[in-house]
């Protein structure tokens, strides 16, 4: 499995993950130390995983922040907000903001000290969940979760850069519990080959499930159609994931017909010039398709642009596959919240 650097450095990523496995070895050790985590009287559950690229992580938070929210806990999300400029909110943050209106986020690489200038004034808060926490381990958390895309060959990755690992597998043994993304079932073989490295089997495996669409017409106009709304329609795609070949393949089962695809890296910073680009490209096509994590960014363009195309933005759920009660379960016993009749 290649990394994130081009073919022609495949011979320089050898080395060069020698010695990120050695600087991640030496921080993980101080971080070892009981008296390193800064801890807080408040629970923290932590949602990351162990490689670059995307795991499904947003979702994820989203949903157990609504599930705390029904418990009657009311949670702040703190987030590094990697790939925004100077002075900007990064995809994440726009996306929370957008999904969840009324929850408090911090974005800021000092996690810790965003949450000590926040908690003292928000009584209220009584949880924090911590986006992409498996790396930030400033943090003493009470519950850490790592995503696997089942979609990924993560358990025959490399170290970056030579392949996409952030750390060694052998560091799954720090999670206290394992969820499958991107899972259509339950594959016995990677069970066997996590818990070969984390010690226990996956505690759950979920599917991202497309609710229904956004859309949003040439004059303007928005609304939600069903997801039939995409069958036989050929459209023009554009995700700045890490995992665009997930969504592709959630278009392709709706019935729509991909005719062009737009590459484009993870946090991809949308601008008029790119977007006329796209506009240019859909002659004889019957829609754009993107996601929520791009049209936070697209949306504030089309001030100026006019697509000529409908947009359209699938409105994404996690539907867990098996293991939902055991994960309901660890997620109440850490915030302390009673056993609800529906969970």
């Amino acid at each position: 499995m290649s990394g994130p650097l081009p073919k022609a450095l495949a011979p320089l990523t050898i080395p060069l993950s020698w010695a990120y496995r050695g600087a991640i070895a030496h921080r993980n050790r101080r971080y070892d130390r009981p008296s390193n985590p800064v801890r807080f009287d408040r629970p923290v559950i932590s949602v990351g995983n162990i490689t670059a690229g995307g795991t499904g992580k947003t979702p994820m938070v989203e949903s157990i922040v609504r599930r705390l929210k029904e418990q009657g806990v009311s949670p702040v999300i703190a987030m590094r907000g990697y790939g925004a400029k100077r002075g900007a909110r990064s995809d994440e943050f726009l996306e929370y903001a957008q999904h969840l209106p009324d929850v408090p986020v911090l974005a800021q690489p000092d996690r810790a000290e965003a949450l000590r200038r926040f908690l003292p004034d928000h009584p209220e808060t009584k949880c924090i969940v911590l986006d992409d926490g498996f790396q930030h381990r400033r943090i003493a958390r009470d519950l850490d979760l790592v995503l696997i895309d089942a979609q990924r060959d993560t358990m025959h990755d490399h170290l970056l850069p030579r392949g996409n690992l952030r750390e060694p597998l052998r560091n799954l043994r720090r999670a206290d519990a394992v969820v499958v993304t991107h899972a259509p079932g339950n594959d016995e073989a990677l069970s066997r080959a996590i818990a070969r490295h984390h010690g226990k089997a996956p505690i759950a495996w979920t599917q991202h499930e497309w609710m229904r669409l956004q859309i949003h017409e040439p004059d303007g106009r928005e609304g939600f159609v069903p997801l039939h709304w995409l069958r036989g329609r050929i459209v023009l795609t554009m995700f700045g994931t890490g995992n665009p070949e997930s969504i592709a393949e959630s278009v392709r089962s709706a019935g729509g017909v991909i005719r062009t695809n737009l590459r484009l890296r993870d946090h991809h910073r949308h601008t008029p010039l790119t977007l006329r680009r796209a506009f240019s490209l859909t002659r004889g096509l019957d829609a754009i398709v993107t996601t929520s994590k791009d049209w936070v960014k697209i949306r504030p363009l089309l001030m100026d642009l006019r697509p000529s195309r409908p947009i359209v933005i699938p409105e994404l759920t996690i539907r867990f596959v098996a293991g939902e009660a055991d994960f309901l379960r660890l997620i109440r016993e850490v915030v302390g919240a009673p056993e609800s009749g529906g969970g």
